[in-house]
């Protein structure tokens, strides 16, 4: 399967290297923007847009210490042959689908949806 090249901005690109310097100094992204006087707000709907075209993977919350969440690996899941109609179809912008058979809870749908961790 090949995957469609992202067109990036240019505002979109610094933050890739922004990120990529916060990584390489062991900083939370917000830590690295307050050190180098950069508008968090603004930064962070820039790597949102870049989580949402499927850039980079989003870390979920920070839990009460302030860290990122800890990506949680593989989660088992079991797929069954149903006879049952596609009710609610989630696709994600690289390429991963989810088909589910009645609508899901509308919290669990948008914490999904804004890659945050169950």
């Amino acid at each position: 399967m090949s995957q469609a090249k992202v067109e990036l901005s240019e505002k979109e690109r610094a933050c890739l290297e922004h990120l990529r310097q916060a990584r390489e100094q062991g900083k939370s992204f917000s830590q690295y923007c307050r050190e180098q006087d950069l508008s968090f707000n603004q930064w962070y709907w820039v790597k949102r847009e870049l989580v949402r075209k499927g850039v980079i993977a989003g870390q979920g919350k920070a839990n009460a210490k302030g860290q990122g969440a800890k990506p949680a690996g593989f989660v088992p899941v079991r797929l069954s042959p149903s006879a049952a109609p596609v009710v609610c179809r989630v696709s994600h912008p690289s390429g991963w689908v989810m088909e589910c058979g009645s609508f899901p809870q509308a919290q669990w749908l948008a914490a999904l949806l804004s890659g945050e961790a169950a």
